[in-house]
């Protein structure tokens, strides 16, 4: 990036507090997004920091997702010591504190920009938070209104629930599997209770496009989070000369389980004789709750991606399917 004049006020003191009062920010953006490396460089007169080389000007260079939110601050702060600087006798100290006051406004600002609740937590108590049945659920509606707001990669419908169940322990106590086993039901009731009420317009006032609350403040912020593990077609890279070596690490571990069960029986023979035994003994009733316990019990042994399992236990449809095709082996006739 070419150097620029250094905005007024904005001296290598006042860069310096913002940056450390941005530290702690910075380092979520990275774990969100996954970032190994940060290449943000700022660099001006009297000041370097991160990659950046000396500059005669002012210089924010580098890729790394936390360089928005930086000069995003960087703006806040310049706004602030233009109305204030001159009646500030410590200026690095009140930067700091203006920073740690408005870092919040400047992520709920980019929440906004997805279309995502600004105020997530304040969602529980809303009009559809106050018709769910339950803590647990407007719990959930909470987190997801929450996970609407990220622009970190969402990969998948599964790493969405375990991230939501993983939140739920947090807050609830019980464990990550159990509530992996009740996320799609508590899921289908919020959808149930917030896809009702006034239609939301989400195209313009020409053409307008109504959607339920739902869809346009957590469905459709979700839906723009990008998945890391889609790859373009029209991408040369994307299937490189030998692309058929297995890189998704859950499905090699998969495939190595299935060779050494090659070694000693038929691994197919023993995933029907998992999911035939573990539904075998249940109540009617119960083989539903007896599948869901083979599933895991699939991906323990290394039979089944633990990926796979989690997308398996979201779907009731898919479970469902399943279960049908068991109870087929078991009774030896078709379902009804």
């Amino acid at each position: 990036m070419s150097p620029c004049r250094t905005p007024p006020h904005l001296t290598p003191e006042v860069v310096q507090a913002a940056l450390a009062e941005l530290r702690k920010s910075r380092t979520d953006l990275h774990r969100s997004h996954q970032v190994a490396r940060c290449d943000l460089g700022l660099a001006m007169p009297g000041l370097r920091f991160g990659r950046a080389t000396p500059a005669a000007g002012f210089v924010l260079s580098g890729e790394c997702v936390c360089r928005d939110l930086v000069l995003d601050v960087l703006y806040v702060v310049w706004m602030f010591l233009t109305e204030h600087g001159a009646d500030r006798a410590n200026l690095a100290g009140a930067v700091r504190y203006h920073v740690r006051k408005r870092v919040i406004d400047v992520f709920r600002s980019y929440r906004a920009d997805r279309g995502a609740p600004v105020k997530p937590k304040q969602v529980r108590n809303n009009r559809y938070g106050r018709a769910l049945p339950d803590d647990e659920h407007r719990a959930v509606l909470g987190h997801l209104a929450d996970e609407a707001g990220y622009s970190a990669p969402l990969p998948g419908q599964g790493y969405l629930l375990r991230r939501l169940a993983e939140r739920c322990v947090a807050e609830f106590g019980q464990s990550v599997p159990y509530y992996l086993e009740r996320l799609p039901s508590i899921i289908q009731t919020v959808k149930r209770v917030c896809g009702g009420g006034k239609r939301v317009n989400v195209g313009t006032r020409t053409v307008p496009e109504y959607v339920s609350w739902y869809d346009a403040y957590i469905d459709r912020p979700l839906g723009r989070r990008p998945d890391s593990t889609t790859r373009s077609l029209s991408d040369e890279d994307a299937f490189p000369q030998g692309a058929d070596q297995v890189e998704d690490p859950d499905a090699a571990r998969a495939f190595d389980a299935v060779e050494r069960a090659d070694q000693v029986e038929d691994p197919d023979a023993v995933v029907v004789d998992m999911v035939v035994g573990g539904l075998a003994g249940a109540p009617p009733d119960d083989q539903a709750r007896a599948l869901r316990g083979t599933v895991r019990a699939l991906a323990d042994r290394g039979l089944l991606p633990e990926r796979r399992a989690v997308s398996l236990l979201a779907d009731p449809a898919r479970l469902d399917d399943v279960l049908c095709q068991a109870q087929v082996l078991i009774a030896g006739s078709h379902c009804a």
